[in-house]
């Protein structure tokens, strides 16, 4: 049966294999409770559940989708529990539940048998003690200690405990969690639905940040497709598959397959060129008209689709990557490319930099490798963006 009203996409992330790695050992009779905050209210919702690298199915014993803690129990093609099959995805039914901008919506999910951590995106989650606690408030996590509903904590959490930080100087980068890639909602008319496409600092969470500070009224979707390492051009090396697959070889499915999309943000690293040499085969490193190509390539296929295109600036590199001057060249030669290439331009880099070295990141942005944005650093990311989606129009300026 057609669905008479459009749906958009609220809240997304791109999932990525998580085989091999040692961040979260699996679930045998657990509920894991996600929590993501919502850009896009509405008053009907459905969550996309993803198996996309799991090597056996994943059983979902039962659902239920919450906000505050006012929790409604999911179905699945009418049944309370599914299975999904390696390689695929499960929606679950459309269910009425009123969502505003900026809530936090819970997810919770009771996996009664033995689940690997395989197929992981970017979010908040937990784990609770043995047994089903779908729509438990409060959450009894594992160990004993209970979690409340929507405890005041802001968007993202980070996985290394520097998010704590008073003055902003922590990590912004999100703790992987299972299966969860969609949140779409229904019963709202959205004005733009933007997809942002990217490595870690696209991860770490300035498209949050975005949503997070638009108005309500403005009705603007920003999410987020970004992976921790991945790269435009080549897809993961073997030894490291949570780098995902790259930006070409997801596209249609990360930024086309998202619901209501309207524009794309490109925003990648220096991954295509950070990491040659030094992690993967020198034999990788492109030159300056390969990457060029790659993105005229995205750029290409996102406009023949409809989708109007942003290009973001790559902010500075590693410090270890400015002991080889060729690498900071091909960062300055990128940038002068996207600055000149006539598409909306986000600057980033010069968001970010520091005045009296535009080479490193500002002290103030740069999280504790001075690599990565801070929370800080992905706030400010996030206002040059508003400031690009207030040029754009997309909805009117104070005071217009």
């Amino acid at each position: 049966m057609t669905e008479a009203t459009p749906w958009y996409a609220t809240w997304t992330q791109a999932v990525t294999d998580f085989r091999g790695e040692a961040d979260e050992r699996g679930f045998t009779n657990v509920t894991v409770r996600l929590t993501v905050p919502a850009s896009l209210g509405g008053s009907r919702v459905r969550v996309e559940l993803s198996n996309r690298f799991g090597d056996g199915p994943v059983r979902i014993g039962r659902g239920a989708i919450g906000i505050g803690d006012r929790f409604s129990k999911v179905a699945f093609d009418g049944l309370s529990s599914t299975e999904i099959p390696p390689g695929a995805s499960r929606w679950t039914d459309p269910i009425g539940l009123t969502v505003r901008h900026s809530d936090e919506i819970v997810v919770d999910l009771y996996l009664p048998e033995p689940t690997p951590y395989t197929t992981v995106a970017g979010f908040r989650f937990s784990r609770s003690s043995p047994g089903d606690f779908v729509g438990a408030c409060p959450f009894p996590l594992e160990g004993g200690s209970p979690e409340t509903i929507n405890e005041s904590r802001e968007f993202p959490a980070a996985n290394t405990g520097a998010e704590d930080e008073p003055d902003g100087t922590g990590w912004s980068l999100p703790p992987g969690g299972p299966f969860l890639r969609t949140i779409e909602v229904a019963g709202v008319e959205a004005k733009a639905v933007i997809v942002a496409l990217g490595g870690s600092s696209t991860a770490m969470g300035w498209p949050q940040y975005t949503a997070a500070f638009l108005p309500a009224d403005a009705k603007i979707a920003v999410v987020n497709r970004g992976i921790a390492g991945n790269r435009i051009r080549l897809d993961a090396p073997p030894s490291t598959p949570s780098w995902g697959r790259s930006g070409l070889s997801r596209f249609d499915e990360d930024v086309l397959g998202t619901a209501g999309a309207t524009h794309l943000v490109i925003a990648y690293n220096s991954n295509d060129w950070g990491l040659p040499g030094r992690i993967t085969p020198m034999a990788e490193m492109p030159s300056v008209d390969q990457l060029i190509a790659g993105y005229q390539e995205l750029i290409g296929r996102a406009q023949a689709a409809g989708l109007q295109v942003i290009l973001a600036t790559v902010t500075p590199l590693a410090p270890e990557l400015l002991a080889e001057p060729e690498r900071e060249d091909m960062r300055l030669a990128l940038n002068a490319w996207i600055r000149a290439s006539g598409h909306v331009v986000v600057d980033f880099d010069a968001a970010v930099r520091s005045e009296s070295d535009p080479s490193r990141l500002a002290a103030k942005y740069a999280a504790p490798d001075d690599t990565h944005p801070s929370v800080n650093g992905s706030k400010r990311l996030a206002q040059a963006m508003v400031e690009v989606i207030q040029r754009l129009k997309l909805w009117p300026m104070e005071g217009a």
